[in-house]
């Protein structure tokens, strides 16, 4: 069996988006605590949409956390957010359940990380 990539395992590539700061260490606490304060609503207006079946909410909802945690190069959770937010364009919530249980579970291994960053 391979030894796996420690670097596949983070929840994002705190390197990666350090570069896009020029190294501004304060810049990229600001920016967790940024995230920090406004995921929790972004996440209950994804879970809000889906619970109602609005897919033009979804598409909404889903590109603004995208757009959020895209910030952070946090590659599980942008696909997460993409994947609902191409559900609600299409408007096809079939998948949608499934989809917002991988976006949580990514949410929930990325909020410590960018919490150590405020730290």
């Amino acid at each position: 069996m391979q030894p796996t990539d420690p670097q596949a395992a983070l929840p994002f590539d705190r390197d990666a988006f350090l570069r896009t700061l020029h190294g501004d260490t304060a810049l990229a606490g600001a920016m967790a605590a940024l995230f920090l304060s406004e995921c929790p609503r972004q996440l209950d207006a994804v879970r809000r949409a889906v619970a109602a079946g609005d897919a033009a909410a979804l598409e909404q909802a889903a590109h603004l956390l995208r757009g959020s945690v895209g910030n952070f190069v946090a590659s599980e959770a942008t696909a997460a957010a993409a994947r609902l937010e191409a559900c609600g364009r299409a408007g096809d919530l079939s998948q949608v359940a499934g989809a917002l249980r991988v976006l949580e579970a990514a949410l929930e291994r990325l909020t410590p990380a960018l919490r150590e960053m405020t730290e």
